[in-house]
């Protein structure tokens, strides 16, 4: 959020977002969760209890959903969430951004890593405003099946569940038979969601599990083979791609001849740069 923003911008942005995006806009009223399952019912219990106030859950704008969820794969929240207003204050619409160019979409993703995400964002901006958006979202550049199921599930209110890594260790664990989320979609999402981020973690927090009675735990785990130890950053050739880009992107244009020739040719080959007559220039 910018400097100075109080509750009542956040509020009058929050309510813009609200708008309706294409043919994809739904609104369904807030309703009471109910469920079958008193352990599910527990777990929506703990959420609506203790959920965090994320700015985006409270639109169903489809646009403003997408532009979440793509900026939290593989971003934590809580970087996330301050980049997803400054984002939607500056391109409240899908058709704003598609008027803008890639380098103004790149500069303003710096600090939240893998730029070929915005990069997507920005051809499937353009292609939404010229055809407007299709009903199967996953042939939009970037669109994998999981966005496209949150995007049903967080925008739409339709009866799917977003499963991403977070919600496969809640259910593996806990609801290996699965979990009908029909009859309140959204909040099943949401729940089961945030509860593996905060409490069905890698490492379980057991102590302040609701559904504990009945759980396989870590347990459901086993034959899974261990986590891959996270490669090193300083020095890769990540790193160095992102220092590039970064140095293009302030300065307009890089000559080839002084820049990482492996990070050069990466950026060039993703669209994030182009090369032409010796200089690695800002793309349009």
């Amino acid at each position: 959020m910018p400097a100075g923003s109080g509750a009542d911008s956040s509020a009058a942005r929050d309510q813009r977002h609200a708008g309706s995006v294409g043919s994809l806009r739904a609104i369904v009223p807030d309703r009471t969760p109910s469920a079958a399952d008193p352990s599910v019912a527990a777990v929506l219990g703990w959420w609506t209890a203790d959920a965090r106030p994320l700015p985006w859950r409270r639109t169903r704008d489809v646009y403003a959903v997408w532009v979440s969820e793509v900026m939290l794969i593989q971003t934590q929240v809580e970087r996330a969430e301050p980049a997803w207003r400054a984002w939607m204050d500056r391109w409240p619409t899908v058709h704003t951004l598609a008027t803008a160019s890639l380098a103004e979409v790149l500069a303003q993703w710096q600090g939240l890593g893998y730029p070929r995400r915005a990069r997507d964002l920005h051809r499937s901006a353009r292609i939404v405003a010229e055809s407007g958006w299709p009903d199967d979202l996953t042939v939009l550049p970037g669109v994998g099946t999981y966005v496209a199921a949150a995007i049903r599930c967080f925008a739409l209110e339709q009866p799917v569940l977003p499963v991403d890594v977070n919600v496969t260790r809640v259910l593996r664990r806990r609801f290996p038979e699965g979990v009908d989320s029909s009859g309140d979609p959204w909040r099943v999402g949401q729940a089961l969601m945030e509860f593996g981020q905060r409490i069905c973690t890698a490492r379980p927090r057991c102590c302040e599990c609701p559904v504990r009675d009945g759980c396989s735990g870590v347990d459901a785990d086993l034959g899974l083979g261990s986590r891959r130890p996270s490669r090193r950053f300083a020095g890769s050739l990540r790193q160095r791609r992102g220092q590039l880009l970064r140095r293009v992107l302030a300065d307009g244009a890089v000559p080839a001849s002084d820049a990482d020739a492996a990070a050069a040719a990466g950026l060039a080959d993703d669209g994030l740069v182009v090369l032409a007559d010796g200089w690695l220039l800002a793309p349009d």
